[in-house]
């Protein structure tokens, strides 16, 4: 008969657990690259530190206590004092920071992509971004936020690198609840929403304007303002063909292509005033 003698592995002090806890934790935040992740971590590990010097201390005067009162002869043996053990201390990683927030993350920037204006009176302006595999990686890696006059195509961990497209003061103001971005094979395309004002959908030239907004509104006497006036009563009261002819016109007169003269924007624009007149006998 063979006789096995288990030993048990007593249990560590709380002191000892509390000394492991913080050289976990500061193996743990000497490989963190972000400072105020490590400089939190550190933290906690001196307080670890603190707390497991504080309890060897009792845990040592618990162990004299015990071996004096072994050698003396009192019938019984005292209870060693309760240790207050500190609660503990729950340690939550750090969420990580999403692309946009991340100082870490370095972004290739996109200097190669197509704009279509689109023709008169569509509701998109359309951006072609190749980028080869793209379609391969998880949707959520390819993200696009849109302000009324600004978009930041953002795609991550395409390949091993990060590319960022981001544009602002563009031509004319977008709906950014209406624009989206879609993803191809070997493409991303942005559609930009445009905004509908009094002549319908506006025609753009380019797809940035720093000037945007420089130019001087025309004062309250400029002998143009009754004829936009009428213009609008026209292109409210008529016809698609009659919206599109008087659209185009005050699209030309806004950006400068037509004469400044009163009469200039209708000669100019619309086949002058035998045209309108016509075109009113056709719609009467």
């Amino acid at each position: 008969m063979v006789l096995v003698e288990v030993i048990k592995e007593e249990p560590l002090a709380p002191s000892d657990e509390r000394l492991l806890d913080a050289q976990e934790i500061e193996q743990v935040a000497s490989k963190l690259e972000r400072p105020g992740a490590r400089m939190q971590l550190e933290s906690l590990a001196k307080k670890l530190r603190k707390e497991a010097a504080a309890l060897n201390r009792v845990e040592q005067s618990q162990r004299k206590a015990v071996a004096s009162s072994t050698t003396s002869s009192a019938p019984e043996t005292p209870k060693p004092a309760a240790v207050a053990v500190p609660a503990p201390i729950k340690v939550e990683a750090a969420p990580l920071p999403t692309p946009s927030a991340a100082s870490s993350v370095k972004y290739t920037t996109v200097d190669r992509f197509s704009f279509d204006p689109g023709e008169y009176g569509s509701k998109f302006v359309t951006i072609y971004i190749p980028l080869p595999g793209v379609g391969s990686i998880p949707k959520d890696n390819v993200k696009c936020e849109f302000t009324k006059d600004s978009f930041d195509l953002i795609v991550t961990d395409l390949k091993g690198r990060s590319y960022r497209l981001c544009k602002d003061s563009l031509e004319k103001d977008i709906d950014g609840s209406k624009s989206k971005r879609i993803v191809k094979a070997d493409k991303v395309v942005i559609k930009l929403a445009k905004v509908k004002g009094d002549y319908g959908f506006d025609t753009w030239s380019k797809l940035t304007d720093p000037k945007k907004g420089q130019s001087k509104k025309p004062s309250k006497s400029n002998p143009m303002s009754s004829i936009n006036d009428m213009m609008k009563d026209m292109y409210d009261s008529g016809d698609d063909k009659m919206r599109k002819m008087i659209g185009e016109t005050m699209l030309k007169q806004r950006n400068g292509e037509l004469d400044k003269s009163p009469m200039g924007g209708m000669d100019g624009g619309m086949g002058g005033m035998d045209d309108l007149g016509d075109f009113k006998d056709d719609t009467s």
